[in-house]
């Protein structure tokens, strides 16, 4: 096995964006691509998807998409700096809480355009541990609730998916000599990896020009902190949370679950498990039911509280002017 390492790294995407692409200012300068899909009526509620720096030109969740712009849910992203259609350097960053701060700038952005309506944060993968990491953010923004799906904690070896001893060897060198290095090819062999649905993304992801495929070692080290810390931010995370399990995943250790699960605060927190599904999207594509029956009841119960909260305030009112 052999990667490349650039000589200079790239800091533009390799394809451009859509058409009428939505551009977000940026901490410390520069901008984002943000995309916000509201639906015809008046929106209810809002999620907000927290990717990954996999980010594919594909349509994420279609399904899923679908079904909640039928049900008055808008749906908003960032590709944060270096990822997907946004500039900058691509598989590196010097301080990985700029890609942090970049989620967090979409995020209000999303609140900022709802008002006070609910608005959750929907994270699979790498992009769980960094909706639980924004949740538990102590200045972080209030949220209604997560839906967390295969959240990256505790890992499992899995053949084509995690890296062999000499690989992890090499690594370490390069932590050393050369952490700035895009040295480490996050998706180097598809083929091996056993469900056919997961193989199948992992293909077309190497495929996809978008998709940004080595990364520093700084920055996985720095990403693996977050993924670290998912059982502590869960401590600190106050809101309900649905955690969706794939029964075919082969890269996340379910007993990680267990201990996200225990940890949270909040008593209002569900797993679901979705029998025929992996790691990859068909763990979200399986379960949009119960997604959506989720969603709506957290949407309802908020209804009824700034219900309940508008009444108190009037009443308040009629009293002081007695």
């Amino acid at each position: 096995f052999k990667s490349p390492v650039a000589s200079r790294t790239p800091t533009q995407p390799p394809i451009a964006p859509p058409p009428r692409a939505e551009w977000l200012p940026t901490v410390g300068g520069g901008s984002i691509y943000s995309c916000t899909v509201l639906p015809e009526r008046d929106a209810v509620a809002g999620v907000f998807f927290v990717l990954g720096p996999e980010i594919s030109a594909r349509p994420l969740y279609p399904s899923l998409a679908a079904a909640l712009r039928t049900a008055r849910i808008a749906t908003s992203l960032v590709h944060p700096r270096g990822t997907g259609y946004s500039p900058g350097p691509r598989g590196d960053l010097e301080d990985y809480r700029w890609l942090l701060a970049d989620h967090h700038t979409g995020l209000a952005q999303l609140q900022r355009r709802l008002g006070s309506k609910p608005v959750f944060l929907f994270g699979h993968s790498v992009g769980a541990a960094l909706a639980l990491e924004l949740a538990a953010a102590a200045n972080g923004p209030r949220v209604a609730g997560l839906v967390l799906v295969n959240p990256a904690f505790r890992l499992r070896d899995t053949e084509g998916m995690t890296p062999s001893l000499g690989e992890y060897l090499r690594f370490g060198a390069d932590m050393i000599l050369r952490p700035a290095a895009l040295t480490v090819d996050m998706n180097r062999r598809p083929s091996a990896i056993v469900h056919a649905g997961d193989r199948a993304e992992a293909e077309a992801m190497q495929a996809d020009p978008l998709v940004v495929r080595y990364f520093s070692m700084r920055f996985l080290m720095a990403q693996r902190g977050v993924m670290n810390r998912c059982a502590k931010n869960a401590a600190r995370t106050a809101a309900p949370v649905l955690l969706i399990q794939g029964a075919r995943d082969a890269l996340v250790d379910p007993r990680g679950n267990d201990e996200i699960l225990a940890a949270l605060v909040d008593n209002d927190k569900v797993r679901l498990v979705a029998p025929e599904a992996g790691h990859g999207s068909s763990a979200v594509e399986t379960m949009v039911e119960p997604v959506l029956d989720w969603l709506e009841a957290r949407v309802r119960s908020s209804q009824s509280e700034r219900h309940l909260d508008r009444n108190a305030s009037d009443e308040q009112a009629a009293a002081l002017g007695r």
